[in-house]
């Protein structure tokens, strides 16, 4: 299994977790150590590759040209 996965399990078990104490109408949740870890590293590995994806984006969009033609006011 590929780490991708592993991190949208992980993902997917926490929000299930939390989905679960809401609707239990919970004030708090407690999470283990290892799935903190775990969630941890998988939203910094999202994160990292949302700012790739961003990077390879930004040279096209820092490109905008405005041009005006004067207008004229009556």
């Amino acid at each position: 299994m590929s780490t991708k996965v592993n991190d949208t399990l992980h993902l997917k078990n926490f929000i299930e977790q939390i989905n679960r104490a809401d609707n239990a109408k919970q004030k708090e949740v407690k999470v283990d150590i290892e799935l903190a870890k775990r969630v941890r590293n998988a939203l910094t590995s999202i994160l990292i590759h949302m700012v790739e994806l961003q990077n390879r984006k930004a040279p096209e969009q820092d490109s905008n040209d405005i041009s005006m033609d004067g207008g004229g006011f009556k």
